[in-house]
């Protein structure tokens, strides 16, 4: 019984633990690509998101 209960606490804070650290890699991983976007993406390579051009 006490095993029992000793591994359902193990087996959920391991959960929980690794819940966080996807999360941490999450966020890592989208400040990365914001810092790329910035640093790195040139006007001619993104995909235009309207026409900009003037109508009369």
């Amino acid at each position: 019984m006490r095993d029992e209960y000793d591994d359902r606490l193990w087996n959920d804070g391991r959960e929980h633990a690794n819940r966080g650290i996807d999360q941490l890699i999450a966020a890592i991983m989208q400040a990365f690509r914001a810092l790329h976007r910035v640093q790195w993406a040139s006007p001619w390579t993104e995909t235009p998101h309207r026409d900009r051009r003037c109508r009369s």
